[in-house]
């Protein structure tokens, strides 16, 4: 068994590893890699064994924004194992290889896990924190009104790469990796135009009523709650932090929200956050 990591330049090891995310997660990695979207910040941490990928950590450099500090972390995911190589502590030590690397240069290690994956990342010294997540309600309004705008990866990006931080506690930057990676698996069906300046990545839940928002990129500063007028939606939900954003927003707070976070350097998060959907990993 050998220890590899960054080789996504390797086709045949780079398919070996596209093959077990989709055994694991059923999710693919090869049609980002062609469109250039596998950059620097997303470094897999593998095993390798008989010219196989069998057991994996990634780690994604990302560049946080905590209540106006700028913060180093990196977010681990693509944690994943080939069924028979279990229960030999791979991901274990893939992860504590990741810490090696970053200790020195990053405040916060954090991750999303699911409760089957929790013991390890216990073990690792993750702690489970709650999140939040924002609503607002508009009673004046009743009839969704958005205008659907299909856009390249490359429109997007930039659209990104464009736009003005939205004030809020929480927020991420650099991170058009990651967002590359949702719209190759369905959010490119997800975009409006709210005006030549506005762009959202949303849902419709409801025609008549609700909106549900997962992240605003302006090139200018806007006031969230005309933006939200614009929509014509009586309800929404934001998949961001809201946060002093916008007067009446109506908070519910998750205990067991899955987030796990590994404070480094004597970082601390003082607040329950809502860690933006489009950033994860």
């Amino acid at each position: 068994m050998e220890f590899i990591k960054d080789y996504k330049t390797n086709d045949a090891l780079r398919l070996s590893f596209d093959a077990l995310a989709k055994n694991t997660f059923g999710i693919s990695f090869e049609a980002w890699y062609q469109d250039g979207c596998w950059n620097d910040q997303y470094i897999p941490y593998s095993f390798l064994d008989q010219g196989r990928i069998i057991a994996n950590a990634s780690a994604n450099k990302m560049t946080l924004v905590i209540e106006g500090q700028e913060v180093q972390a990196i977010q681990i995911g693509t944690v994943m194992t080939d069924p028979d190589y279990k229960r030999k502590g791979l991901a274990y030590e893939l992860i504590q290889k990741i810490f090696n690397d970053f200790d020195e240069s990053v405040s916060l290690y954090y991750l999303a896990a699911d409760v089957e994956a929790m013991s390890l990342y216990s073990r690792c010294g993750f702690n489970e924190v709650p999140a939040v997540k924002y609503y607002w309600e508009n009673p004046l309004k009743a009839n969704v009104q958005l205008e659907k705008t299909h856009l390249s990866l490359e429109e997007l990006i930039m659209a990104k790469r464009n736009s003005v931080l939205k004030g809020s506690r929480f927020e991420v930057i650099g991170d058009e990796h990651i967002l590359s990676f949702y719209y190759h698996h369905g959010f490119n069906d997800k975009i409006y135009r709210i005006d030549d300046e506005t762009l959202i990545i949303a849902d419709i839940v409801n025609e008549q009523q609700g909106i549900e928002i997962y992240d605003v990129f302006s090139k200018s500063k806007y006031e969230l709650h005309n933006l939200l007028d614009k929509t014509g939606a009586k309800k929404v939900s934001f998949n961001f932090d809201a946060a002093g954003l916008i007067v009446g927003l109506e908070k519910e707070e998750i205990k067991n929200s899955g987030w796990m976070i590994r404070s480094h350097k004597e970082m601390v998060l003082k607040n329950p956050l809502a860690y933006p959907k489009l950033a994860q990993a």
